[in-house]
């Protein structure tokens, strides 16, 4: 802050000293009154803009998203005015106009364009959040590391879920983070979980939430709409006599202190698999993969679930190229407030084993370096680029800030984690080359989710 005022007058300063620039004349001799004028803070819901005026004089400022919706007028004559505006929509772009004068119907104001924050803390919004997982150890991850891919910063053990879970049900909903179900390491023993826990980024804040009807690990889980759904999966760490059939448990996170479950049949079938591959997009939930709940066998074919009718696609959704379990996934969807909203939407499958077991953690894995690319809109998933390391479970999620489509960690082997990271471009992945970064991971893992809080 006391950066900013030294910055302010010492720009104040400068400008007093250039009034027979050429830029006095840019403006007519009503708006030349204005010498300087720009956004000195800016957050979530407000902006503040300070400008000076070329004689003491009183100060206006008009201001809006589509055009004129609010002013304000300071009676004061001044040569230096500062105005916040207030209950401002966060993440929207505005235009404001100010005046050297309290009278602004018959004068052109100068604009100032700027755009409101998404949160207080924006990289919290745009970074990616690593979930979950086992680490070197064996044993489940408690620490979840935060990277900012915009500044390319790691952010080690940024918080801590209370109960380490791996291979859980893991879900950023409403600009918070939910872990659900997976499995709890108990006295060197797995044993499949019931458990919710939700964490807010913004005031850094952990919650315990009502409980699974039934525990759940290895599941597809999406946000849709006001609720979370999740489908499939198994409630054992053997999916032979665990494996969900047809059940969608439905979370109601606003109903009463802790939330409220649900659970029900599909109208229709859901793959019984664990290990799946997916997530929502535009009301649906996609998945693929996995491995079948009687012999453990990688599968390559792929649906989607429907909330609102409470049934799988009949679309005939297209099968992946090779059939593999545990493969990153992620859903890119671009929205009109990114800096590239036209790009197209993507599944995106990276990874997994294309080996065959019916136990959680695998007896045996077999890693794979290939990717697969569902645009939207397009009747078959296309062969990416081979990613440069054979890698089972990584983590996967999506920079729009940056373009880029990332892939952090993963196992190169049994048990054995990795904490490399990996990008490609985001505009058109097909087309694009895998990058290593220069930067690793905080701490290697697998079986673990990425997540933006944003989408």
């Amino acid at each position: 802050m006391i950066f900013r005022i030294l910055l302010l007058l010492l720009s104040f300063l400068l400008f007093s000293r250039c009034q027979n620039s050429p830029l006095s004349s840019i403006h007519d001799e009503e708006t030349a009154k204005v010498t300087l004028a720009f956004i000195s803070q800016l957050g979530p819901r407000s902006a503040t803009i300070s400008w000076e005026c070329s004689a003491s004089l009183p100060g206006s400022v008009v201001y809006g998203k589509g055009g004129i919706e609010s002013a304000a007028t300071s009676l004061e004559n001044a040569k230096i005015h500062s105005m916040v505006l207030q209950n401002l929509d966060s993440n929207t772009d505005y235009l404001a106009y100010v005046f050297c004068s309290s009278d602004t119907k018959n004068l052109q104001g100068v604009p100032i364009a700027f755009k409101t924050w998404v949160s207080d803390f924006p990289n919290r919004t745009r970074g990616l959040w690593i979930v979950g997982g086992i680490g070197a150890d064996a044993s489940p991850v408690s620490q979840i590391d935060f990277y900012d891919p915009v500044t390319s910063t790691w952010f080690p053990a940024a918080t801590s879920v209370p109960t380490p879970r791996a291979f859980a049900n893991i879900v950023s909903h409403k600009e918070k983070i939910y872990v659900i179900g997976g499995l709890e390491k108990q006295a060197g023993v797995y044993v499949a979980s019931k458990k919710t826990e939700v964490y807010d980024p913004y005031i850094d804040q952990w919650k315990t939430l009502a409980d699974l009807p039934t525990a759940n690990q290895g599941g597809v889980i999406a946000s849709v709409g006001e609720e979370i759904f999740i489908i499939a999966g198994t409630t054992t760490t053997d999916m032979t006599t665990g494996t969900i059939l047809n059940t969608v448990s439905r979370f109601y996170p606003g109903i009463g202190p802790s939330g409220f479950w649900q659970s029900y049949t599909s109208l229709t079938a859901i793959f019984s698999r664990v290990d799946m591959s997916g997530c929502g997009l535009n009301g649906s939930i996609l998945f693929t993969g996995g491995r079948f709940t009687n012999d453990g066998s990688s599968q390559q074919t792929s649906d989607a679930y429907v909330p609102s009718i409470n049934s799988t696609s009949s679309a005939g959704e297209p099968s992946i190229n090779i059939a593999r379990h545990g493969a990153g996934s992620a859903c890119v969807k671009p929205m009109n407030a990114d800096p590239y909203p036209t790009d197209p939407e993507w599944f995106a499958v990276i990874g997994g084993s294309t080996g065959t077991s019916t136990l959680q953690p695998v007896g045996s894995i077999t890693t794979s370096n290939r990717t697969d690319f569902f645009q939207i809109g397009t009747g078959a998933f296309t062969i990416g680029p081979i990613l440069p390391v054979s890698v089972y479970f990584p983590g996967t999620q999506a920079s729009y800030e940056t373009r880029k489509l990332f892939v952090f960690g993963g196992a190169s082997a049994l048990n054995i984690p990795t904490d490399s990271v990996y990008s490609i471009g985001l505009q058109n992945p097909i087309a694009s080359t895998w990058t290593l970064d220069s930067q690793k991971m905080p701490r290697a893992r697998y079986g673990h989710k990425v997540i933006r809080i944003d989408r």
